[in-house]
């Protein structure tokens, strides 16, 4: 009887944690392609978008991604006060949109400093049919798109962080990737240039989020805790057409592991 009693214990005891171990387990990970690009916006608001911006587009066709995401700066915006007038701005929104329609994927933007008219991003709003900030899911992956308030560094609302705080919670269970035009200031010593970062990388690696893509904020690939900040400056003004730059970025995640592939031309 007493065995018998022992048994029962082990039995109960092992299905408690087995339970226990597989509700606080992931999602299982689903390979997934997608394809960075930003800037391309015209070298000033009155100038025409150049043509070449297709071949990029197409050029991204060929990789067969999922989606495009656009981190920032689809148009040169900016202010009345600076001689830029409504209409430059929507004309600028048509001219890009008339081109973007050559993808044969999914497109999400970013509202970058410069997409933005009289600090408002109701016009960038209007035209991308997204949020200032949004999120969305394919598969088991959740993605996430942040939008500063500054024009010069990651800057986060009060109502964009608690906005954050109740996504991440819905979608703990996903693998988690961030896009924003900036990445948060990261020194040399992987320690964090301003307290709203820190925090803010506290509050991201409470949960799965892989990586944080990002135009500008850092130069090269920073490793802090499980998550990869990741820089994917880009440069499609087409100023000079005999040097070769970086036009976009083939990002691939097989379940584990993240690979970023600059495309040049």
């Amino acid at each position: 009887m007493k065995h018998a009693i022992i048994s029962v214990v082990i039995i109960t005891l092992s299905f408690l944690l087995y339970n226990g171990c597989t509700s606080r387990q992931t999602t299982h990970a689903q390979p997934i392609r997608f394809v960075v690009i930003n800037s391309t916006s015209p070298s000033s608001p009155y100038e025409e978008f150049n043509p070449q911006l297709e071949t990029t587009l197409l050029s991204i066709n060929k990789e067969n991604p999922v989606f495009t995401m656009h981190c920032g700066n689809i148009i040169h915006g900016g202010s009345s006060t600076m001689g830029i007038n409504k209409i430059d701005v929507e004309k600028q929104y048509q001219q890009f949109y008339k081109y973007a329609k050559k993808l044969n994927n999914l497109l999400f933007t970013v509202c970058g400093p410069l997409d933005i008219y009289n600090q408002s991003t109701a016009l960038y709003s209007k035209f991308t049919q997204k949020e200032a900030w949004y999120s969305f899911n394919y598969g088991t992956n959740h993605f996430i798109v942040l939008y500063s308030d500054s024009s010069t560094y990651l800057s986060l609302s009060d109502a964009q962080l608690s906005w954050l705080k109740d996504d991440l919670k819905k979608h703990s269970s996903s693998n988690i990737f961030v896009f924003s035009y900036f990445l948060p200031d990261i020194q040399r010593s992987k320690q964090f240039g301003s307290v709203l970062h820190h925090k803010l990388h506290e509050l991201l690696s409470q949960y799965n989020v892989k990586a944080f893509f990002g135009t500008s904020g850092t130069t090269y690939t920073v490793t802090i805790d499980t998550i990869q900040y990741i820089p994917v400056p880009c440069d499609n003004n087409y100023a000079n057409k005999y040097k070769k730059t970086i036009r976009y970025y083939v990002v691939d995640f097989d379940g584990q592991y993240i690979t970023v592939v600059p495309r040049y031309f």
